[in-house]
C-alpha cells in the first residue's frame, strides 16, 4: 500500500509508478499508451504522470492507504422556511447522527440549507461539491437521495467517486407526506420560474412593437 501523504511531487515518472505497484516500466507505459492512464509527453519523449492520475489509478487499484485529513460530511435540506421551522431540518441532522455513530465520522462537518432540489444553484452544495473537488471529502451522509438533488443523483455520484468520495444515504424509505409536500413546492417553484420568463418575453415583445408603431 502506499500511503497518500507520501506523494508529494506534482508528476511520477512511469519507473516510479511501476515501482509503487510491482510492475515493470514499460508495463506501465502500455497502460499510458492503452489510455488506461492520462499520462504527459515532455519534449525528451518521456511520459510523466500527474499526482492526481497516480493517486486515481492506485486507488482504483486499491493501492492507496488514505491517511491524508479527509473528512466526512453531512448534507441536509428541506425545500421550504415552513419546514424548517417546524424542525423538519434540525431532525434530519440529528437521525443521520444517530445512525453513523457506529460508521465513525471523521471530522464530522455538517451542511444544511433550506431550497429546492430542482435548484442546482445552492449555496451550501456547491460549498460541499468544492471540497470533494479539492479532495477533502472521504463520505457524504444524506437521509435520501433526493436530498442532495431531485433529478440526476447518479451523475452527482460518478463525481464523488472520481474524487474518492462515497455518498452513504441514509434511508431509502421516503415519508409520502414530506415527499409531495416537496414535489408540490418544486412544481409550483417552476410554473413560478417559467411565469416570469414569460411575463418578461411579453414586455420585450410589447417594447418592440410599441416602438415600431411609434417610429
Amino acid at each position: 500500500m502506499i500511503k497518500k501523504s507520501e506523494l508529494t511531487k506534482e508528476y511520477y515518472k512511469t519507473g516510479e509508478l511501476a515501482k509503487m505497484i510491482g510492475k515493470q516500466t514499460r508495463t506501465v507505459q502500455s497502460y499510458c499508451i492503452k489510455g488506461d492512464i492520462n499520462s504527459i509527453i515532455i519534449p525528451s519523449g518521456k511520459r510523466i504522470i500527474s499526482r492526481d492520475e497516480v493517486i486515481k489509478y492506485l486507488r482504483s487499484s486499491n493501492l492507496l492507504y488514505e491517511d491524508d485529513n479527509k473528512i466526512d460530511l453531512i448534507y441536509a435540506r428541506v425545500s421550504t422556511n415552513e419546514q424548517k421551522n417546524r424542525g423538519d431540518l434540525d431532525r434530519q441532522i440529528d437521525y443521520i447522527i444517530r445512525e453513523i455513530i457506529a460508521k465513525n465520522p471523521k471530522n464530522l462537518k455538517v451542511f444544511s440549507e433550506v431550497g429546492s432540489g430542482l435548484n442546482d444553484n445552492r449555496t451550501e452544495l456547491k460549498k460541499l461539491l468544492d471540497m470533494v473537488m479539492n479532495d477533502e471529502v472521504d463520505r457524504i451522509f444524506i437521509l435520501y437521495k433526493d436530498r442532495l438533488t431531485r433529478f440526476g443523483f447518479n451523475y452527482l455520484e460518478q463525481i464523488c467517486n472520481k474524487f474518492g468520495t462515497k455518498i452513504i444515504v441514509i434511508s431509502e424509505e421516503i415519508q409520502e407526506k414530506s415527499i409531495q409536500e416537496e414535489l408540490a413546492e418544486d412544481i409550483i417553484s417552476i410554473i413560478h420560474s417559467f411565469s416570469g420568463k414569460l411575463y418578461g418575453m411579453r414586455n420585450k415583445i410589447k417594447e418592440k412593437l410599441d416602438k415600431e408603431l411609434s417610429d
